[in-house]
């Protein structure tokens, strides 16, 4: 896919990875959706990239659909960075032998897979409409975002490990039938970035930020740049022959029990 004047939405665009993506795929010449909850974070977010940049309140695309189509009339790409785990979901049994709550795990799982799934297929609704850009017939590109949690998920993320490994669960069979329609559909496993969601470790728990920075393999002395994962997320979008991949940006870590 050629970025300069494609469209790429963005879910959780107004901030970390998201932004970061957001970011490239605009300087990269795409016109850019910015999907966000946080309508003020997100707002001057999007106005910060300057022309050819919308915010829709919102992490799926069910309202984005009208926005966008009055817009940019069309929609190239997503990259699905909205997602996240519910407090108190991490465990099989509490510290007391009691058991999960459930409600709160059903609802982590549903915000990574079933958030994942609605935005991919609403997605892929819009981008089966283009027109074929060349003679292989590639209409667009779906990059699914999961986490390192998918393959490695530590004690503490029962809720977490399941709903990031759904989403590279579904990547495969997604590819496979959305192929026909010209639509690839790839998945970023990131490992631990510098992001807002670890901005706290780094203030109120230095030794355990530390000790993050230093698990990967290389780099070993720092968290990964958001730049680093806008990158993969590019790549993805670019290169036609990669599909049905689940790919990790991680410095080579490997999450261990805790």
């Amino acid at each position: 896919m050629k970025l300069e004047n494609a469209v790429i939405a963005v879910t959780g665009g107004a901030s970390g990875l998201g932004a970061a993506a957001a970011e490239l795929c605009r300087a990269k010449g795409a016109k850019v959706a910015v999907l966000d909850m946080n309508k003020e974070k997100g707002e001057a977010f999007a106005q910060s990239l300057g022309d050819n940049v919308i915010f829709l309140e919102t992490w799926t695309m069910t309202k984005g659909y009208e926005g966008l189509s009055e817009k940019f009339g069309k929609l190239s790409g997503v990259v699905s960075c909205a997602g996240g785990q519910t407090m108190g979901t991490g465990l099989t049994v509490d510290k007391k032998g009691h058991l999960t709550h459930f409600m709160r795990l059903k609802k982590t799982v549903e915000l990574n897979i079933i958030g994942t799934f609605l935005v991919a297929s609403q997605s892929a609704a819009l981008i089966a409409q283009n027109e074929p850009e060349d003679a292989d017939g590639e209409r667009g590109c779906i990059v699914n975002v999961a986490s390192v949690a998918a393959e490695d998920g530590q004690n503490g993320q029962i809720a977490y490990g399941a709903g990031k490994g759904g989403i590279k669960a579904m990547t495969l069979p997604m590819a496979r039938d959305l192929g026909k329609r010209g639509i690839r559909v790839n998945c970023i496993l990131p490992g631990v970035f510098d992001t807002p969601m670890t901005a706290p470790l780094k203030q109120f728990r230095p030794e355990v930020y530390k000790n993050l920075a230093q698990s990967p393999i290389f780099p070993n002395t720092r968290l990964g740049a958001p730049e680093e994962f806008a990158q993969m997320a590019v790549a993805i979008l670019e290169n036609k022959y990669v599909n049905g991949e689940s790919i990790r940006v991680d410095g080579g870590i490997r999450m261990g029990k805790l």
